[in-house]
């Protein structure tokens, strides 16, 4: 096992999800509050076109899929790109879980704000558990 100074972190794209809004923001707290220095963000549009770092990102480093749906388009986008999906986190399981749904996809609510920081807390521990165990 090797030790890992880097995880990346992969979102929904559903723009019109709430559960996918809840998932960016809660994958954008991670990488700019929680854990920026363990974490980098991997925008699944410019992964999947070849756009490097993200296209790099996804293959050179262990992912976190953070999915919005039961479809896990993060998940089989990050692997259909040669990508190693080590952690994830299923949006609708994580809301059933802490009781708490958002309103929209263009204004989550309350709800949906509570729901983004303890997905993000989710998230941070998963890097904390890659970080510490290497891959």
């Amino acid at each position: 096992m090797r030790e890992v100074e880097k995880v990346a972190v992969v979102a929904c794209a559903g723009m019109d999800k709430a559960l996918g809004s809840v998932a960016r923001a809660s994958v954008f707290r991670v990488v700019e509050v929680l854990r920026p220095e363990k974490t980098e963000l991997i925008c699944l549009p410019p992964a999947l076109t070849g756009v490097t770092p993200h296209s790099e990102g996804v293959k050179r480093l262990p992912v976190i899929a953070v999915d919005g749906c039961a479809e896990r388009c993060a998940t089989k986008l990050v692997v259909k790109n040669g990508g190693k999906v080590r952690g994830r986190v299923l949006l609708p399981v994580s809301a059933q879980k802490h009781g708490l749904l958002p309103v929209a996809a263009s204004n989550i609510g309350s709800n949906g704000e509570k729901l983004v920081e303890r997905v993000a807390d989710e998230i941070a521990s998963i890097v904390d558990r890659l970080t510490k165990e290497g891959v």
